[in-house]
């Protein structure tokens, strides 16, 4: 189940890395950028260009999420199982209000992945054990990125 900290996260930081299984058994990860939170146990995203990720999780549902802040070098690993909804079927359009943030995206939506959450985690870099704060590890990397942008 998502804490509300968990949450958070995933809606300040919508890309996840999300790993199915091949039908031949092996790893798969694939970035998606429309995840949205239906509610504590349940994610989605949309099927923009997933024919991978549609392939892997009708063979094998089981998949995971990770949802990582890179500033506050904080992230939520999720584990479920998914299922696919196609364009025009009534899940599918039970889902589409909850993409609001995408309007330019919603016409060329295939489909919607939903997961039922079955375990979920927070993890946090290791620095925070060494007695770092999470506004200067978000600054100092906040800096770090504006370099790298700036060149």
């Amino acid at each position: 189940m998502l804490t509300p900290e968990m949450t958070a996260l995933i809606r300040e930081n919508t890309l996840a890395l999300v790993a199915t299984v091949t039908p031949k058994g092996e790893p798969a990860v694939s970035p998606k950028a429309t995840v949205v939170v239906l509610d504590p146990e349940r994610l989605a995203f949309s099927d923009l260009r997933s024919p991978g990720t549609k392939r892997n999780l009708a063979a094998n549902p089981t998949c995971e999420l990770a949802f990582v802040d890179v500033f506050r070098r904080k992230a939520v690993r999720v584990r479920g199982r998914g299922s696919y909804h196609v364009r025009g079927a009534p899940e599918f359009h039970a889902l589409l209000p909850h993409f609001t943030e995408w309007p330019d995206l919603q016409p060329r939506m295939r489909g919607m992945f939903e997961i039922a959450v079955t375990a979920a985690e927070m993890v946090v870099s290791p620095a925070y054990d060494a007695g770092a704060e999470e506004a200067e590890l978000a600054a100092a990397w906040l800096d770090r990125y504006r370099r790298l942008i700036e060149g």
